[in-house]
């Protein structure tokens, strides 16, 4: 469709569009890069062996004729870096001397840019054949090969965020055989980050381009960070040894250790609390507007997982316009905002965990309540994803799962007492939908994901239904836990007013919300990106 959308066009649109993804090429993934390449005429950025494995091999294309007549002195440079050793010695001094020399500055002025790209990325290639000195002097005397570092950092920032958004689906979804193959992709993955071409460029991608250093820095740190946490690196030889030379790498300071961990928390925590106020401030500057966009995200009673890549994506682009690298906010900056939203006249969310959706228009039939509290309850039920049924017991007691709990209505809301419980030694008061999302993927660890698969299938996503225990299957009597006095709740924060402020315009389908003042927060910096040079 594409294609033929551009053949449409004519020539220049044409002409501009390829070069336009010619030069944002190393921004995609290996695999899609491939597929741009068989379709396009568009070269691959980065050429790692040990990518390989992350799409299929293809015979290089034949060089055109004016690629082929390349001037003598460039012909002769090609030569003497194809056969310069592994180790830096005379012959690459003699070849930084030769690139620097007039006639080989004549001959690569009179190529074409694809020619000389294709030259500057073999220098690239071979940048760990140089001592360091050479190295520094290569990428700072020619600035298509500083563009050609950054962009093989690029791409591989690139690579290890796919693995993340993979990593992140298949954790999800409860994929353990797609969870077994990330462990062989990261194998692969660090020993191309590892490899000497790749260090070499990265030592040199100097202070100019310190956002994409920092890009790269944290996603490997959160991969590693993700890999440690979930045991990834334990079950596969060699994995674990992998691992550890990532984070002496690219994470040790010398006389201070290994930083990690504490870089990392130090700079998503600034980092996520530049979102919650950029986020706050566009809610209180333009919030018709992110409403109507929010509402193309998401999708009235139809689930989504809020750590799926695209929805992360799309609300990084609303907030930030993608001025901060993937996988560093948290689920919690997330549905802080979207709770902000509803406190303030827009949709109110229905969050669970790690699981969002819009209110559904309609709402699926259930048994009528039998009194003020249970009526209460079905008012939370219906903000969650649906779970097996309540089962009403004798004495005000209902049982979720495992659990039994008394229910009762406070001075502000609805609150849950749990009595009897075989995973719970003291016996705790909550709000009732916090008592559910605390120990709802306890009880029912799949509801999450049954509850995202059914929105995919267009199936309507009930109300968890209270029935009577004698309508249900006996299940054996569990502990009780000692009774406690008359339930109290901590007070709830009132959340502050919004000064009236002109609207926006309408928004799609649903009540048009009130307009919303501009929030009372802190006044937002842009973020800083990159590393000072005594620093990661």
């Amino acid at each position: 469709g594409l294609r033929r959308a551009l053949d449409m066009l004519g020539e220049t649109p044409k002409k501009q569009f390829l070069e336009i993804l010619a030069a944002n090429i190393h921004k995609f993934a290996l695999q899609e890069q491939y597929s741009l390449s068989r379709v396009y005429p568009v070269e691959i950025s980065s050429e790692y062996k040990n990518l390989q494995s992350f799409f299929s091999e293809a015979a290089p294309e034949e060089a055109t004729g004016e690629d082929r007549a390349e001037p003598t002195a460039l012909s002769e440079l090609r030569r003497m870096l194809t056969a310069l050793p592994q180790k830096a010695g005379i012959s690459a001094e003699e070849f930084v001397a030769k690139v620097k020399d007039e006639d080989s500055s004549q001959a690569l002025k009179a190529v074409n840019a694809r020619t000389r790209s294709a030259f500057f990325a073999e220098v690239r290639q071979s940048l760990y054949r140089f001592s360091e000195a050479s190295q520094k002097e290569l990428v700072e005397f020619f600035t298509e090969l500083k563009a050609e570092v950054v962009k093989l950092v690029d791409s591989m920032t690139q690579e290890v965020s796919v693995w993340l958004d993979e990593e992140r689906v298949a954790s999800a979804w409860q994929n353990h055989a797609k969870q077994a193959s990330l462990r062989i992709q990261a194998q692969n993955l660090f020993q191309a980050v590892l490899s000497q071409s790749f260090q070499a460029n990265f030592k040199q991608i100097g202070s100019g381009a310190k956002r994409a250093k920092e890009a790269f820095l944290l996603q490997t740190a959160v991969c590693l960070k993700t890999g440690a946490e979930k045991l990834y690196w334990d079950s596969v030889p060699g994995l674990l040894d992998l691992a550890a030379q990532m984070r002496r790498s690219f994470f040790y300071v010398e006389g201070y250790g290994e930083l990690m961990e504490d870089w990392l928390q130090s700079r998503t925590t600034q980092i996520n609390q530049e979102f919650l106020q950029r986020g706050t401030a566009i809610l209180g500057s333009n919030f018709s507007e992110v409403v109507s966009r929010l509402r193309q995200i998401f999708r009235p009673g139809r689930w989504m997982f809020l750590s799926d890549p695209r929805v992360e994506g799309d609300l990084i682009t609303l907030f930030l316009e993608d001025s901060i690298p993937r996988h560093v906010l948290s689920m919690t900056s997330l549905t802080k905002l979207l709770e902000l939203v509803g406190s303030n006249g827009g949709d109110d969310f229905h969050i669970y965990n790690d699981i969002v959706r819009l209110p559904p228009l309609s709402s699926a039939p259930f048994l009528a309540p039998q009194d003020l509290t249970e009526s209460a309850l079905l008012e939370v039920l219906k903000r969650l994803p649906c779970f097996p049924p309540l089962q009403r017991l004798q004495g005000g007691r209902y049982r979720f799962g495992r659990m039994e709990v008394v229910f009762q209505l406070t001075a502000t809301e609805l609150a849950a007492q749990v009595v009897a419980s075989p995973t719970v030694a003291v016996p705790e008061v909550l709000r009732a939908l916090d008592f559910f999302v605390q120990f709802g993927p306890q009880e029912y660890p799949t509801a999450t994901v049954d509850a995202v698969k059914a929105s995919d299938q267009a199936l309507m996503c009930g109300t968890t239904q209270i029935l009577d225990v004698n309508a249900m299957p006996t299940l054996p009597t569990l502990p009780t836990l000692p009774k406690l006095g008359l339930m109290s709740l901590p007070p709830i924060a009132p959340i502050a007013p919004m000064a009236p402020l002109g609207s926006l315009g309408a928004v799609g389908p649903g009540p048009v919300p009130q307009p919303m003042g501009s929030l009372a927060m802190p006044a937002f910096s842009g973020p800083k990106f990159g590393i000072d040079d005594d620093e990661i």
